[in-house]
């Protein structure tokens, strides 16, 4: 259920950009084990975010929408056609970071490369080859009064408050809780996105995606997650993070965050609001953003 807040379109604070030059990315994907490479390239203004299966020649491109979000556990996964490419959000999360608006990925396998499960590699990439300017304002939207989500089919509770903010800021919070006995603790992060492109590079893309020990065991047992060893994400037993250290207190929390913020920039806007989640994930972030702009008029929107 939820209560959805009046938005509108404001005056934009900013043009678009795209990344300057060509930048790589490649590893292995978590899911499928399979080698991947991630080409980020400049896109022309108003083109937005747009993935290119090259492994699929006269497939369709996926654009970076909502409308393209198909249901698949622990990840944020896009269709079009017969094209698919999953686990984009880090990715995702670190072009916005970045404040890119409009960039083609080229890549040669269905799943993003999962790295050391954070957008660390992503972000360090576009900042070293920088972005350029584009012609085109980006889209401004306000949120004017508060909503509140609750996942009905959640009996724990997921919530996400949606609120203005008077100091025209983007702010993401997110309270990381558990009812039940975990090896994970309860945690909260907090994140003004409205910051400089540097302070979410190193306050939370580095942040990585978590598990418990039963949930890597059981992923195995599935034969997935093949390759991944608790050294490339955090696999926590009863003592915490097995063979690997925490980079912040509250990583697990921020790397909510990070996924929340990847979620929300499949709706190709700024926004100037408030996203305050508790006990949610991917598939709750990609609900709330899809009322929001159902009850949106889209007409010149872009």
């Amino acid at each position: 259920m939820f209560q959805i807040p009046s938005i509108s379109r404001i005056e934009s604070t900013r043009r678009q950009r795209t990344i300057k030059s060509q930048v790589d990315v490649e590893g292995f994907g978590f899911w499928s084990s399979k080698d991947v490479v991630f080409s980020f390239r400049p896109a022309p203004e108003n083109s937005g975010i747009r993935f290119f299966r090259a492994d699929l020649p006269g497939s369709d491109p996926i654009p970076a929408l909502v409308y393209n979000r198909i249901k698949k556990p622990r990840q944020t996964s896009l269709a079009s056609g017969i094209a698919q490419v999953d686990m984009v959000e880090h990715a995702l999360a670190a072009l916005r970071g970045a404040r890119i608006d409009n960039c083609d990925i080229i890549v040669n396998s269905p799943e993003a490369p999962g790295l050391d499960g954070s957008a660390s590699v992503f972000i360090d990439a576009f900042l070293k080859v920088g972005t350029e300017e584009q012609n085109s304002e980006q889209i401004r939207l306000k949120i004017l009064e508060t909503g509140v989500f609750t996942d009905d089919s959640n009996p724990n509770g997921g919530k996400i408050i949606v609120a203005p903010n008077d100091r025209k800021q983007t702010i993401f919070e997110y309270n990381l809780h558990y009812d039940r006995p975990n090896h994970i603790p309860n945690q909260t992060a907090f994140f003004d996105f409205s910051q400089a492109p540097e302070i979410f590079q190193t306050e939370i893309a580095p942040c990585r995606t978590f598990l418990t020990i039963e949930e890597a065991d059981y992923l195995r047992q599935q034969g997935i997650c093949a390759r991944v060893s608790a050294q490339d994400v955090l696999v926590y037993g009863e003592d915490g993070p097995i063979d690997n250290d925490l980079r912040f207190d509250n990583e697990c929390a921020r790397h909510k965050i990070l996924d929340m913020i990847g979620d929300f920039s499949l709706a190709p806007f700024d926004w100037e609001g408030e996203f305050h989640a508790t006990k949610t994930g991917h598939q709750q972030n990609a609900e709330v953003l899809l009322s929001m702009l159902n009850s949106l008029s889209h007409k010149n929107l872009r």
